[in-house]
Formats: C-alpha cells, sequence, structure tokens
C-alpha cells in the first residue's frame, strides 16, 4: 500500500489504493519485502487525474494526502490540466429549478455519451434561498438569489460557497456574463440593468467586493449571457444600420475591460443568417446556424480566418425536425458524437459517422438552461 502518515491508525484500502493508482501495479521484487513507496511527485499526478469525490474521501486517509489535496496549487495544476485537455469525463451539466424550494441539479455528461438509452440519474442540492445560475466558469456557478438580489459563487462539487457577494440594486437585469480575468486572477461579472433608454452597465470584482459603473456597449445592448472563451464575453449583436445578415460578435475583454466585436464566418452562397446560437465548444468559440444546421468553430479566438466548418447537422422529417431546431452544442468526441439541447429541453445526441439521433434523458425533468461546468476543487471562498 502507499505509505502516509497515519491519523488515528487510518490506512487506505485495497480500493483506495486501487482507484488511486488508477490500475498502475505495485509490484514487490521479492514477496517478503514491503512493497515500494510511490514519490510524491507520482501520487500527485495520479491525484490530479481522479474525481474530485475520491479525492474527498482521500482526505481522510492521512495527513499528507489531506496536505497535498486541500493545497490551492494542488486545486490551480488540476484546473490547468482540465482546460489543456478538456475531457468528458469531468465535465456535468447544471441547472436550476425554482418550486417551493430551490434545488441546483447536476448530472455527469460521460453517460450521456456511453449509453444514451440508460437514463441518468442526477444530483440534487438544496439550496437555503431562491438561486438562477447566471454562468459557469473554471468549476465555479455564479448564482443570483432573488429574494436577496445578491450573487455568490457556488462550487457543486465541493458544495463550498463564497461568504462575500455581490448586491445587485436592480431587478431588471438586460444582459450579463461571468467570468475569469486570467492577469490578475480575479472573477468578474458585468451586468446591464435598467430600460432600453438609459441603460447601465457595470462590472463586479469578487474578492474586491466592488462595483464600478463602466462604459456602456457600442450601440443597442445585447441580450442574456456572454459566453465566455479566452477571458473574453462574447454576445451576438446587430449592426446599427443593417440587415440580419451583417450580424456581429459583441466582445468585452475582462484583463482590458474594453468592448470588441468579431465577424461571423462567411455563409456559403450568401445564404441569410437566421436564428443563429452561440456557445462554446471545447474551449473554442461556436456558432450553430439553423437554417443550414452548420456548425462553425472558431480554432483561434479573435482570427477570423481560423473559423472552421465542423459539421453539418442535418435536419430530419416530421416530430423529429422539431427536435432539431437550434441546436445547441454542449459537448464533444474525439470520434465525431456531438452532445447538444434544443429548446424544448431535449438532449439531442448525434453521430456524424452514422449519421444517426439519440435522445439521452435524465430521470425527472430537464431544466431550460443548462451550464456546462467541469468538476474540480477551485475555492469559491
Amino acid at each position: 500500500m502507499l505509505r502516509c502518515d497515519h491519523e488515528n491508525d487510518t490506512v487506505p484500502t485495497q480500493h483506495d489504493i486501487r482507484t488511486a493508482t488508477m490500475r498502475h501495479k505495485i509490484h514487490s521484487p521479492i514477496a517478503d519485502e514491503s512493497p515500494p513507496i510511490l514519490p510524491d511527485d507520482i501520487i500527485a499526478a495520479i491525484f490530479l487525474r481522479l474525481p474530485v469525490r475520491s479525492l474527498l474521501q482521500f482526505r481522510c486517509v492521512c495527513k499528507s494526502w489531506k496536505t497535498l489535496i486541500s493545497d490551492p496549487q494542488f486545486a490551480e495544476n488540476q484546473l490547468q490540466l482540465l482546460t489543456a485537455n478538456p475531457t468528458i469525463a469531468h465535465q456535468h451539466l447544471a441547472f436550476s429549478t425554482v418550486t417551493q424550494t430551490c434545488k441546483i441539479v447536476s448530472f455527469p455528461v460521460k453517460p450521456l455519451f456511453a449509453n444514451p438509452s440508460s437514463p441518468v440519474v442526477p444530483i440534487s442540492v438544496e439550496m437555503n434561498g431562491r438561486y438562477h445560475i447566471l454562468g459557469s466558469c473554471n468549476g465555479l456557478l455564479c448564482l443570483y438569489e432573488f429574494k436577496l438580489g445578491c450573487v455568490r459563487l457556488w462550487n457543486p462539487s465541493t458544495r463550498l460557497m463564497s461568504k462575500t457577494f455581490a448586491v445587485i440594486d436592480d431587478i431588471v437585469i438586460r444582459c450579463h456574463g461571468f467570468g475569469y480575468d486570467p492577469v490578475n486572477h480575479k472573477y468578474k461579472m458585468l451586468v446591464v440593468m435598467g430600460d432600453f433608454n438609459e441603460p447601465a452597465t457595470k462590472l463586479y470584482t469578487f474578492g474586491e467586493n466592488s462595483w464600478k459603473t463602466i462604459q456602456n456597449f457600442p450601440g443597442t445592448p445585447p441580450t442574456g449571457p456572454g459566453k465566455l472563451v479566452n477571458g473574453t464575453l462574447n454576445w451576438f449583436a446587430n449592426e446599427e444600420g443593417f440587415d440580419c445578415n451583417q450580424r456581429v460578435i459583441l466582445t468585452f475583454d475582462l484583463v482590458k475591460e474594453t468592448y470588441g466585436k468579431l465577424s461571423l464566418p462567411k455563409q456559403d452562397n450568401g445564404d441569410s443568417i437566421f436564428n443563429p446560437v452561440l456557445d462554446v465548444l471545447s474551449n473554442c468559440l461556436c456558432v450553430c446556424f439553423d437554417h443550414s444546421g452548420t456548425l462553425w468553430l472558431m480554432k483561434e479566438y479573435g482570427v477570423t480566418e481560423s473559423w472552421t466548418k465542423l459539421m453539418i447537422i442535418p435536419r430530419g422529417n416530421g416530430w423529429e425536425a422539431r427536435y432539431q431546431r437550434s441546436f445547441r452544442p454542449l459537448c464533444i468526441l474525439e470520434n465525431g458524437v456531438i452532445l447538444g439541447k434544443t429548446p424544448c429541453s431535449s438532449l439531442v445526441r448525434y453521430d456524424t459517422n452514422t449519421g444517426m439521433y439519440n435522445y439521452p434523458s435524465i430521470l425527472g425533468k430537464l431544466g431550460l438552461k443548462l451550464h456546462v461546468y467541469h468538476e474540480n476543487l477551485v475555492s469559491p471562498l
């Protein structure tokens, strides 16, 4: 077994060792000798790839493991690994429900790909308040509490919530975005409040517990949540004085706190742009055009020439066509299988190799707004 500094004579079980070493067998050269000890850096490398639930259990094994797993640098290394190599193994989908009580519901993505015919069992966490998810970043969910009008950060994997919070003094939020400033290492939230004639754009920096009023969006402000890529929030916006074919992507840089614009990919044969969907796929900005079913990926953020046609999702006939409209991509595998969502709250799994559709489900009702997050140990405190 792995040697550690014991607390209360607690030792890892055989199951713990098999899980922690990820099937790396430890053989003793001589049967009568004690097994060799894995170096600390090897143990850390193994732990970085384990699920959060296992890591939380392993903190109770011994002092050295607790110190390693509780170290903020370990959480940072885990986040960097997940960001550089995003896989569905640690990806989850989350949504909020508000009935008599508020719950945050989440479920893993991997079973939806592995066996779409078996409903996935979600995990529900009852919240002390009525929360709506504004966005996700680095495994943290940005939650808006209706009654108090405040915003908190929450890690659904560790169940930790930030102590400080932002108070929004206007119940009308027309536009919002949540993300991470990688230069100053701060989480920030942008909101546009007020009516159409006199909108107020404000930026909140978590940790500093400070609001500041910033320049309004150029032209008409967008609506809805901004999509986070490379430290920048992104929305669809219409150029004033142009038709829908001149639609652009409006951006806000969380580091420089400045606005910008990106051009959409050029349409084949000058097709009209109708009901496009803007989202994030494999850490890249993506656009799905409803009229053609074409999915585009911006391989290098900010470089218009890097728009790449990823696939065309064909439309079915009859009732199936209704489920395929306004396809919102959520996750994709390297083998060309993609998972998405439709406006009628149905999950759709499409295999580009076979052209086949599946409709995976979860036990219970699926929320209207799904948020993708990577399970990790990042602290919201």
